[in-house]
Parts: C-alpha cells; structure tokens; sequence
C-alpha cells in the first residue's frame, strides 16, 4: 500500500491499480455531519453537468462510473472508469460541513483507494491540517496524457460547498425567503434559462454563451413509495412549475431502446373525465384547459447526456378549474422502441417551482416488476394542487406485463385514488 502526503501523484499503473475500484472515506467526527462528494469534471476542471455530482441523495451518475454507498460508517464511492462519458478527465472527492464547525474540528480520518479487501494508496488527514475551512478537496483521480493517476490533495476552501461550487465553474443560484421546509437536502442542479421559457420547445438548447451556470443547492428527495412533500405557491408570480422526467441511458449498446415517454393525466376535483397530455399528439395548453403543456418527445439518451420530457404546469391551475386538480405523471416505454427494462433506464421525476426543487426516485426495492421487459408503464409521481400548493408523492407503480393500460385517477373526498387500467395512448409511428 503506498501512503501518500498532500500534494503526491502517483500513476494507476505503478500501484497496479486497475480501472475498477472503490474510494473511502472515512471522517472521524464528534457530533459533527459532514458530506462528501464526488464532482465529475472535463479537461478544464468543469463540472460537467449536474447528474455527475455524487453524493448520499442523488447516489449515481447517469453512465453509472459513480456509486455512492456507506458501508460499516464508511462513505464508499464505487468507480468504474470504462462507463464514464469520455468527457470526465477528472474525479474530486471532496468534504463539507453545514453548521458552526469546521474541518479544524473532525478527528483523524483518511481516504483510501481499494479493490475489494485490497488497499492500494492511503491519504491521512486530521483537524490540524486545516484552520476556518468548511469544505475540502481530498483527493482526485483524473487523466493525463491517456494515463489515469491519483493526487491526493487536501485543499479546503472558507466558503464552504458554494466556495467548491464556485472552482469547479458554477454559480451559486441566489434565492431569498427560503422556508425550513425546502430546506431537506442538498442538490447541485444547473437552471439554464431556456427552462423558463414556456414557449420554447426545444429543452436541449444551450445556455447564452459564456454565461455561468446557476446552482441550486438545495432539495427535497422522494425514494420511498407514499413518501409526500408540500411545496408551496404562495409566493405568486408568473412562474410556471417544471416537471421533467429524467432517465439515463441502459448500457446495452444499443441506441434504439432508450426512449420513454412522459405523459400526464389530469383530474379536478369536481370533474368526472380525466385530460392526457403526451408528445407530439396532445401537447395541451397553459392558457386554456388543461394548463398543462408537454415541451415535446425526446427519443433518446446517452451515456453522457440523460433523456429528458419536460412539462410546464400553469401554477394558478386550481384557480381556473375551481378546485383542487389531481395530476399522475408516467413514463411510457412502447413496444416499437425496442425490449427494455423501465428499471434499468433509472427514471425519476423532478418538479421544480421558483427555489423549491423536488424529485421523486426510482427504487427498485419499491417497483420491482419494473426490471421485466413487458411492464411498459411506470408512474414517477403524482400531484394535488390547491390555490396554495402542491402535494407531490411518490409512487412507483407499475402496469401489469404486457399491459398498454394508462394510469386513471378517481377522487375520493380530498384524496385521491390511482390505478392503471385507462384507456391505451399511442403515437404515430
């Protein structure tokens, strides 16, 4: 095992480590909660984008290079540099403490790069290397000249995670008059303009060049099934909510069988016939029923770039309906786009309004009938509006095998039923 000092890089190849391995990291703390990360970069020390910060409540990269899990109180990064996007030249472990204290105050702690009971390099650290820090820089594996190393680094910096933020190219987002209630986790999530646009179809366009992505480092996270959070609307404006399903690419090679597609039921309250939104077919309206609107079909994704529909929710939708809407967000894998395994495309759901971000996981442990190839449909989520909120909830449930049967709502007094036994929805082939 070689132990290494600030500063020190070695090459993969003179430790014999191969491309496979797993980072730890272990911080001996009194009382004290400190987070770490792993941020993926490019050749400049950029992030990426968002999906490629790893930490405990956004766990794995897209490509799936980066798992984050704890093990016996250690936080263990699982590494597999074959599946990163080739874009990823550098990947930095980083720490960071929310609260009074600093990184003068953890104990002594290290880092330490293995392959199964097999320790191949060790960093060690303690409270005295540092002075006010409340983030830092631990280690780093990254590419040189086509061979990997590692540089055990050390760094803090006094801003904290939005001092990191700021180094690797990004922009803290500013928001006032956060509530304690959005206050649950913490996200990076880049906010590019083109998002706010309503009329915009076209969801992949570029920021304005050379303007900094914002950040967003806070949000709430759903994984369980039931699992409820209340965002509020109270605040007005002119702002509609986003709604994006999000999936990643399967890793089987094949280009034709990484398509789902988002459709949304809507029920007010006092109606008896629910509306489908879904691309190209019935994209809906914000200005007219359903005040809902789908920003069109998005066929693909890749190791690098996930998939992504996105839908625009008019925040003042209880006020033209007269009452509370009931909303169930699903994610559709047709037949003709190729045999694949809703699970295996990882969707989630995000909503997001103003500073309140929200996101709905996929678990597995929750839907396991999603792994079979013939389950097609798959609900990320459902919503009640109100003239002051949103009540999102995690879901999870799945068609029966072989089913086209889309997700139907029934109201039973202020809640709300759902099974999937509507009617089938196809698009043009």
């Amino acid at each position: 095992m070689l132990t290494m000092i600030a500063g020190q890089k070695v090459k993969f190849d003179d430790i014999h480590l191969a491309q496979t391995f797993t980072v730890k990291v272990d911080i001996r703390t009194d009382n004290i909660a400190v987070d770490v990360a792993c941020f993926g970069l490019d050749a400049q020390q950029q992030l990426i984008n968002d999906d490629y910060m790893t930490f405990y409540n956004q766990p794995v990269t897209p490509c799936g290079g980066v798992t984050l899990r704890q093990v016996s109180g250690q936080q263990c990064f699982n590494i597999d540099l074959h599946k990163l996007p080739d874009n990823v030249d550098y990947l930095v472990f980083t720490a960071t403490i929310d609260g009074a204290q600093t990184m003068r105050d953890i104990g002594k702690s290290q880092v330490q790069i293995a392959q199964g009971a097999t320790v191949y390099a060790s960093y060690t650290f303690e409270g005295i290397d540092f002075k006010s820090e409340q983030a830092v820089m631990l280690m780093q594996v990254y590419r040189k000249n086509k061979v990997w190393r590692v540089n055990a680094i050390g760094q803090g910096f006094n801003g904290g995670l939005a001092a990191l933020v700021n180094h690797f190219g990004s922009e803290v987002e500013s928001a006032t008059n956060k509530t304690t209630e959005t206050i649950a986790t913490k996200e990076i999530a880049h906010r590019p303009s083109v998002m706010q646009k309503s009329t915009q179809s076209d969801n992949n366009a570029p920021n304005a060049p050379n303007a900094p992505n914002k950040v967003n480092i806070k949000k709430v996270v759903l994984d369980k099934s039931g699992a409820t959070h209340r965002m509020s609307l109270s605040k007005g404006g002119t702002e509609n909510l986003i709604v994006e399903a999000i999936w990643i690419d399967n890793g089987d090679a094949n280009a034709n069988n990484d398509d789902l597609d988002l459709r949304v039921g809507i029920l007010a309250q006092h109606s008896k016939e629910m509306t489908y939104i879904h691309a190209p077919m019935q994209p809906g309206s914000l200005t007219s029923p359903p005040y809902v609107q789908h920003q069109g079909d998005i066929q693909v994704a890749s190791v690098g770039e996930p998939g992504k529909e996105v839908v625009l929710v008019n925040p003042d939708i209880a006020k033209h309906y007269g009452s509370k809407v009931a909303l169930v967000f699903s994610v559709y894998s047709a037949v003709s786009n190729g045999a694949v395994s809703i699970a295996s495309l990882q969707p989630k759901m995000r909503m997001t309004y103003k500073d309140q971000v929200v996101e709905s996981v996929f678990n597995v442990k929750s839907s396991p009938k999603a792994k079979s190839s013939l389950v097609y449909t798959y609900v990320i989520g459902m919503a009640i509006i109100d003239e002051d909120g949103v009540t999102l909830q995690h879901s999870g449930e799945t068609s029966k095998r072989m089913s086209e049967s889309t997700p139907k709502l029934t109201w039973n007094g202020d809640n709300v039923d759902m099974q999937i036994n509507g009617k089938p929805m196809f698009k043009p082939k």
